[in-house]
């Protein structure tokens, strides 16, 4: 356990990584959207223009980024929307009997609407907290109402304004920053790898952990990437050399992400292998690993951050890259086939990442080095894929989803019903009960569900932990402010932090909501008493929430836990299964195989989330499958790295194609089946045999030197039985998904 002295040493740089995370430009607008209105309705004597306030702060919230059509998009739906939820929240809000069906329709429609993906999945949450602001503020007749919903409108297209014109961004910079991400989490990836490698004692466990975490935060970074660069090539309508260059860069990462796999399985199997020696040439493909990091690291800079960058410098930047393959080239021959495989994985790297500096330059700077290998034909032939994947990314709403969900078994559906109940009842019991600034607890009780029983539990505690904590604040500044301009100097920092600090803590961001909120909303100045309502309504509001998600219609994960083991599972065969018939055919394909690579990391992404949602749900009877589970999920995608680094090996085609290599690919491929019909079967079914190897899988293998692609087929070996065992831990301490309760 670390020392006092060691947490407060850490603590600056701890501090500074959350402050390099906050979104300041996020909230920064936000604080202008929120604290304009109230300034000049206090100046100008204007009633009422708290809700252009609450519009624009809305809107910004509603903002996730992105390129201008697909801003604009959740700008209209949530300014639009939201306007139409205030008339018919103050309409309907002073009498029972119209506001229960109202809201009931109202929630369970903008909740659906989710099922049709974005802008409904940003702004659809928002309408209905807009919807229970107008509910809290009946108005007197409908022309009242009309109003308080065109001056909602109004915020909105103020946010609108100071999103998409006073703030202008260059239409490219999303995707760039998107790009940006994917080699900023290769960096952080291949600098984990030089870090664990270059330990005197290096532990399994870190390996594992290095695997799980870096493999899934660079697949996720690689798909919002392609997500983002579709979204740009969305908005034009022919192909333009910038979307051609940050196509370039995502392939290129996309490749780059196997060939850091690769290094990191050889790296920990030479860690662990008597027969692993050194060269000096061996030691230079090692030490150049920082080389290859740190070029990572600069393309992700200069895509964000031209600086001072000239095509001097970039030509400089790759004649360093260039440098490092034409050393190791020469000295391959003094090295084993082990080390053979280290180099050749250092020098593709290089060479890819080379490609990845030309194309940026071309981005940043324009033009071009006179250097780059692919020209802007490529489109139509060797990235023809690519441009095919990225017209299905930009494709319009699917209606046919709307139908289709309307299933017991839809996720979405479920939800819906649960939060247009909820809501409905909230709304019974706030005015039957005439409770003091009633529509907190209704919109608590809205923001806390969520879809899974895991998120409502966690989101809850975030929504008390930081109401609770916002509310004393909110309590003290109240008995401090004396008059409407100083309450609208007071929320501008509060909502600037509450938006700047949302992608890092959804504790922190309900911690400096809460008091800009009460301040804003403070019918007189000093009542400080309205943050002990604000407090109480979120208790109850966070209660009614965790209720309603244990008794109707609970998601829980148990039941859907084994879909995602036996995706990942069947994922892991048919990537093994592409790499057989490769090496039978001496295909030189690697689209098949990267595709199959990108499946088996969206697949493995999706378990591990569906385990951190297991067991946060059964906390704290974990104890007794966690350790299992967590295993069993964690070798998965530690099968899936070693087949990955059998892709990167070149040639061998006499080992890759002998009777002993295809009969042991067959053999794994067999106990991959046995285990997705294992866990498809259940704990209460007979288990069946476990594949045993024949004669012929017996034979000794071809090399006789320490061979690569024999080495990591003995570690694919090792890990097919640690998850026959875990399995077989799992059933004997009474636990198989979807078959009894945890």
């Amino acid at each position: 356990m670390p020392r006092p002295k060691e947490l407060w040493h850490h603590l600056p740089t701890q501090a500074l990584a959350i402050v390099r995370q906050m979104d300041w430009l996020r909230g920064l607008r936000a604080a202008v959207a929120l604290s304009a209105p109230l300034v000049l309705g206090d100046v100008l004597g204007i009633p009422n223009l708290g809700w252009a306030g609450l519009g624009g702060f809305e809107a910004i919230l509603a903002d996730t980024g992105g390129p201008y059509r697909s801003r604009m998009s959740s700008l209209a739906t949530l300014s639009l929307g939201g306007a139409a939820g205030v008339f018919l929240g103050s309409l309907t809000g002073g009498s029972l009997h119209w506001a229960l069906p109202v809201t009931v329709l109202w929630c369970f429609l903008w909740s659906y609407l989710a099922v049709l993906g974005q802008p409904f999945t940003s702004a659809g949450l928002l309408v209905q907290v807009v919807f229970i602001c107008g509910i809290g503020a009946p108005a007197a007749n409908w022309r009242e109402a009309l109003g308080l919903g065109l001056l909602l409108l109004a915020g909105g297209a103020w946010a609108t304004l100071l999103s998409l014109f006073l703030w202008p961004l260059d239409a490219y910079r999303p995707a760039r920053g998107a790009v940006a991400d994917c080699y900023t989490e290769l960096a952080s990836f291949l600098g984990s790898v030089i870090d664990l490698s270059g330990r005197e004692r290096q532990r399994a466990s870190l390996w594992h952990r290095l695997a799980q975490h870096h493999q899934y935060r660079v697949r996720r970074a690689v798909e919002r990437g392609w997500e983002a660069v579709a979204n740009v090539r969305a908005e034009h309508l022919a192909e333009t050399a910038q979307s051609h260059n940050l196509v370039v860069l995502l392939e290129s990462a996309d490749m780059l992400i196997a060939r850091t796999v690769a290094l990191a399985e050889h790296l920990e199997a030479q860690s662990t292998s008597e027969a692993a020696g050194s060269s000096a040439c061996v030691a230079r493909g090692v030490s150049g690993l920082d080389e290859l990091r740190a070029a990572e690291a600069w393309v992700a800079s200069f895509l964000v951050r031209r600086g001072s960058e000239t095509a001097a410098t970039v030509r400089a930047k790759c004649e360093e890259l260039e440098r490092l393959p034409r050393t190791l080239e020469g000295c391959l021959g003094d090295v084993d086939a082990s080390g053979r495989f280290l180099l050749a994985q250092v020098a593709e790297s290089a060479s890819l990442i080379e490609t990845s500096v030309e194309s940026a330059s071309q981005l940043r700077l324009g033009g071009a080095l006179g250097r780059a290998r692919i020209g802007p034909g490529a489109s139509a032939g060797h990235f023809g894929y690519v441009y095919e994947r990225l017209g299905q990314l930009r494709q319009g709403w699917n209606l046919d989803l709307l139908a289709a969900n309307l299933t017991r078994d839809s996720l979405t559906l479920r939800h819906a019903a649960r939060v247009s109940l909820v809501c409905g009842l909230d709304v019974a019991i706030i005015l039957l009960l005439h409770i003091n600034h009633g529509y907190w607890l209704l919109m608590t009780s809205l923001i806390v569900l969520q879809p899974h029983v895991s998120g409502t539990l966690r989101r809850g505690m975030e929504r008390i932990g930081g109401t609770v904590g916002g509310g004393i604040v909110a309590a003290l500044l109240a008995m401090a402010l004396h008059s409407q301009l100083a309450t609208a100097a007071i929320l501008f920092p509060f909502a600037l932090l509450a938006l700047a600090i949302m992608p890092v803590s959804y504790a922190a961001f309900a911690f400096f909501l809460t008091p800009a909120f009460v301040l804003a909303w403070m019918p007189t100045p000093g009542d400080w008493q309205l943050a002990l309502w604000r407090i109480g309504n979120t208790i109850a509001g966070a209660v009614l929430s965790v209720a309603a998600m244990m008794f109707l219609f609970p998601a829980y994960e148990r039941d859907r836990a084994p879909q995602f083991l036996r995706a990942s599972i069947a994922a892991d065969r048919r990537y093994l299964g592409e790499l057989a018939a490769a090496w039978r055919s001496r295909s030189k394909s690697s689209r098949v195989l990267a595709n199959a690579r990108r499946a088996t990391g969206l697949a493995h992404n999706d378990t591990e989330e569906s385990l951190e949602r297991l067991l946060t749900e059964s906390w704290p009877r974990r104890r007794p499958f966690a350790r299992f589970a967590t295993a069993f999920v964690t070798y998965l995608r530690r099968f899936a790295q070693g087949v990955t680094t059998l892709t990167a090996l070149e040639g061998e085609w006499q080992w890759k194609q002998s009777g002993a290599v295809q009969s042991r690919l067959e053999l794994l491929d067999r106990r991959l089946e046995w285990l997705e019909e294992q866990v498809g079967k259940g704990a209460h079914s007979a288990s069946g045999l476990w594949p045993e190897p024949g004669l012929h899988d017996l034979q000794p293998p071809i090399p006789l030197e320490d061979h690569p692609g024999e080495r990591q087929l003995e570690r694919l070996e090792r890990q097919a039985g640690v998850l026959h065992r875990q399995l077989l831990s799992l059933r004997d301490h009474g636990w198989i998904p979807g078959a009894t309760r945890v």
